[in-house]
Order: C-alpha cells, then sequence, then structure tokens
C-alpha cells in the first residue's frame, strides 16, 4: 500500500523526507551513518533507472524519499525533468502480480482516471511516473470537507460506470488466505482471537458473493493519499491492488480510510448513487468496512516481518492490532444484519 498508510488515522508513517537535508545538531557517527544510507540509496536508485534512458543521458541529480511502507518511492531529478521511481518492497511479488498491476494501470490511465507511466516492468515491478507539480493528496482532513466528499464520489461513480475492463478479479477471501499463508511462512506472530475470527469472517463468502453486485474495475485502495486534487480535476494513484470487484468495495474504502462520519457516509453514498441509498448498498458497504479491517491487519504482519527496522516495525505491529481490534468490534454487528450466528469453538 502507498501513501502514509494512516487508515483513519491509526497510524501515521512514512512522511516525505529529503535525503539532501541535514538536521542541526546530530552526532558526527550520526552524519556518517546517514551519509552512508543516502549513498546506498543513490546507488540502487541509479540502478533502477531503465538503460534506454541512461542511454539518452538520463542521470541522477537529486533524490527525496516520499512516503510508503509497501514500496520505496521517490522524487527524482533527472535532466532537466523530476519523475517519481517504485521500488517494489521485499517479499511483495508473493501477493502482488507486478504485470496485472501494470495493464490495470494502464487500462486506467486511457479512461483517464490516472497518469500514463513513463516506464513500468511488468516482473520487477519498478516503476517511473511524472512528478505531478501541482497535483496535492488528500489527507483525512481535507478528505471530509463536504466539496471534497462530493468530488470523490463523482470521481468514483464515473470510473465504475466507465466500462474499464481490468485483466483480474479482486477476491479478498483468496487474497486473506494468501497473507495469512505468507504470514505463516515467515513466522508471523497472529493476534489473539485471530483462529476464532478467521472462522466467523468466512461466514461471510456466500452472502456477500450473491448480494455483490456486477464487478466493476475498482482501485481498492482507497487511502485518501492515493487521490490527488490537480487543476485538471481529481485522478487516482496506485494501482496493485486494483482488480474486478463490487463497487462497493471502493465506497467502503473511502468512507473508513477517510473516517466519514455517517453524516459524510450518506452524503457520499447519496452524491455517489445520484439518488436514495438503498439498503442493500449500506449492508455490502458494512461489511467491506469489516473485510477491510481484517484484510489490512493480516498485510500488517507481513510488513511487520519485513521490516528491518524495529521501531518502525513496532508501529506497523500497532496499526494492525487496532485495524484488527475494530474488525473485532464491528463484527456482531454486521452478523446480525446478515442474520449470521457466531460460530463457536
Amino acid at each position: 500500500m502507498s501513501g502514509h498508510k494512516n487508515k483513519n488515522g491509526l497510524l501515521r508513517i512514512g512522511t516525505a523526507k529529503n535525503h539532501r537535508h541535514k538536521a542541526p545538531g546530530k552526532k558526527p557517527e550520526i552524519d556518517i551513518i546517514e551519509g552512508l544510507k543516502r549513498f546506498i540509496d543513490d546507488r540502487i536508485i541509479e540502478a533502477a533507472i531503465p538503460p534506454n534512458l541512461r542511454k539518452r543521458g538520463v542521470a541522477l541529480k537529486s533524490s527525496v524519499r516520499l512516503g510508503g511502507l509497501t514500496n520505496r518511492n521517490y522524487k527524482l531529478q533527472v535532466g532537466g525533468e523530476s519523475i517519481v521511481l517504485r521500488l517494489p518492497g521485499r517479499g511483495t511479488g508473493r501477493f502482488i502480480d507486478r504485470s496485472t498491476e501494470r495493464a490495470n494501470q494502464d487500462a486506467a490511465a486511457r479512461g483517464g482516471f490516472t497518469a500514463h507511466s513513463i516506464y513500468f516492468d511488468g516482473r520487477t515491478g519498478v516503476k517511473i511516473t511524472p512528478f505531478l507539480h501541482e497535483a496535492r493528496a488528500f489527507d483525512c482532513e481535507s478528505a471530509q470537507k463536504e466539496d471534497s466528499v462530493e468530488a470523490i464520489a463523482s470521481l468514483l461513480s464515473r470510473f465504475h460506470h466507465s466500462g474499464i475492463r481490468f485483466v483480474n478479479d479482486f477476491d479478498v477471501f483468496k487474497l486473506t488466505r494468501i497473507y495469512e499463508r505468507v504470514a505463516r511462512g515467515r513466522f508471523g506472530k497472529f493476534y489473539e482471537g485471530f483462529d476464532a475470527a478467521k472462522k466467523r469472517i468466512a461466514a461471510f463468502e456466500h452472502p456477500l458473493s450473491v448480494l455483490g453486485s456486477e464487478r466493476v474495475a475498482c482501485h481498492n485502495d482507497l487511502v485518501p493519499e492515493n487521490i490527488l486534487r490537480t487543476p485538471s480535476g481529481l485522478t487516482l494513484i496506485d494501482w496493485e491492488y486494483s482488480g474486478m470487484n463490487d463497487p462497493a468495495w471502493d465506497l467502503a474504502s473511502v468512507i473508513l480510510e477517510s473516517g466519514l462520519d455517517a453524516e459524510a457516509e450518506h452524503r457520499f453514498l447519496a452524491c455517489y448513487t445520484g439518488s436514495s441509498v438503498s439498503e442493500r448498498l449500506r449492508l455490502r458497504v458494512d461489511a467491506y468496512k469489516l473485510m477491510q479491517d481484517f484484510l489490512w491487519s493480516l498485510w500488517s504482519i507481513l510488513q511487520e516481518t519485513a521490516s528491518r527496522n524495529p521501531a518502525k516495525a513496532r508501529g506497523i505491529r500497532e496499526y494492525g492490532a487496532n485495524r484488527f481490534l475494530r474488525a473485532l468490534e464491528m463484527l456482531p454487528h454486521v452478523e446480525a444484519r446478515f442474520d449470521i450466528s457466531k460460530t463457536e469453538e
């Protein structure tokens, strides 16, 4: 996942960091270590610049580390241009198909919902996109404003009704099983009560398949930082989890990740539908809120096991635990709405 991964303010990690900036008052040995890290970062970045661009004389002039947990993202100055380089995180190939991401992003770009890539290696996932100088990413506070709620709803309505076809299906139940398998292979530490919760959540798979609407092209990871405001309108970034899905998943994502209250949620859904909000849509949205908290709590275990930074790993653990606890709190309410009885151990 990308951006600051704040997920409704539960945690805020990965703010932009300028590698050329030297903070005052640091000890010499810290300066040496940070200088070495910058040197290594620059060598990694230079090696990632595609050969065809290097042959054209494209060379790194400066780099700024951007936010991101799953991947490493850099704003680069190469030649006279500013670009964004995305280097995939360690082990992400186990659960993210980069060739699928590339195909879906290309389809979204042709539809006018994202920028075209300058370079995208569908095998490694290394990606270069233009840096949008006048673009501003949303955060929870800005996404909650009335005009923002309406603008995002309008964007998603157009996107979901665009007729764009992605090359894959997004199946949250399949993805949770993959995440669990990978996490167990990494000897990840699961949250207390995970096994019991997993069984109860699995009971939603069939009713949601019956209740769900026609599958459409969906982004599937709508943290506010993945929505940009540009002079020409809103655009989306970060298509790692994109696929054909129930559009209610994207709606639940915006509501949950932007922390919309009940009034803003109703306004958002009404703007999206252009009419009244059906009980069927509300039911799907509530179920997908639960599923997203459960899914991203598992995602956090993967990030925790992949992290080489103990402090960052602890922060990710706290974030994941908070999402898992919120899923547990929602579970009885959603079970009651689906008339699903709790499965006892």
